[in-house]
């Protein structure tokens, strides 16, 4: 029989070995697949290194890495993954939740109280983990999420019933072309804004990824320039706009939202110092 910690050094090797993962990131992923397949918490994984692994438990753990050694994402074969501290259902119809989008959560939960009475909108939400926290962060706010994906919305539905949450509703929407007509006080989105050019992405884990969450026209501003310019009418008269954006974006972004009459235009950094979000108020 093979123990918990054996079975862990195994996973690191291979991971090492077949797809050059770096150790911490192999290690990171043995992590995640032991407590996917042993249905155990990270304390108890290390209480418990020394005790043995039943046989189909093991067969589970190399059926995920014998998926993984072909480069699809370890979130995809299992099907899950964690954004704020909370597990998302995902799919290959949605993008896998990263930590650089929590900035976005921790903005909004710090410039507003949690008990206010917010109107929120999570536009292109894919699996929902936008819009999701942010009615768990804000119970008493009413969330508005939208995709134009009816795959993508299937998971963001199964993500709300999981959550048990009531604050919150779905409608399909190319942007803003189906949302009613009501005024909100937070608009969040993490549109695509990758150029669709990008031929070096396509080789990459997020080959696997949906295109159409990924790529956008005009040098991967297309979706972002029409969210700021449909936005301005449905904002209250202090709502704020919240944009996550590529590396690279943050001067155009800014001349976008001046055009378009925002105000208060702020950006902020994520945890490799490079501009990730940028949000901004209407001039009424």
């Amino acid at each position: 029989m093979k123990t918990i910690l054996g079975v862990q050094n195994e996973i690191i090797e291979s991971l090492k070995e077949k797809i050059k993962l770096p150790r911490r990131e192999a290690a990171l992923e043995s992590k995640f697949i032991l407590e996917y397949v042993l249905k155990m918490k990270h304390a108890s994984l290390i209480s418990n290194q020394h005790n043995n692994i039943n046989q189909k438990d093991i067969n589970n753990i190399y059926r995920i890495i014998s998926e993984r050694i072909t480069y699809k994402p370890l979130a995809y074969i299992l099907g899950e993954w964690s954004f704020y501290g909370l597990k998302f259902l995902i799919s290959t119809d949605t993008l896998i939740p990263r930590q650089d989008t929590e900035l976005i959560i921790d903005l909004i939960h710090k410039q507003f109280s949690e008990n206010q009475k917010l109107m929120i909108l999570d536009l292109g939400t894919g699996s929902g983990i936008i819009g999701i926290t942010l009615a768990k962060i804000f119970p008493k706010a009413k969330v508005l999420i939208s995709d134009i994906s009816l795959k993508a919305l299937e998971i963001s539905k199964k993500n709300i019933s999981y959550h048990s949450l009531k604050n919150i509703q779905i409608i399909q929407s190319n942007w803003m072309k189906n949302i009613p007509s009501k005024k909100f006080d937070i608009i969040v989105s993490n549109p695509p804004y990758i150029n669709e050019n990008d031929k070096h992405l396509i080789a990459s884990e997020l080959s696997y990824e949906p295109k159409i969450s990924l790529f956008s026209k005009e040098d991967g501003y297309a979706d972002i320039a029409q969210i700021i310019h449909q936005s301005p009418k449905f904002l209250t008269q202090n709502g704020v706009l919240y944009l996550e954006h590529g590396f690279d974006q943050s001067e155009k972004i800014k001349h976008l939202l001046s055009e378009n009459c925002f105000i208060n235009i702020k950006q902020y950094y994520d945890l490799n110092k490079i501009i990730r979000v940028t949000s901004g108020k209407i001039k009424h």
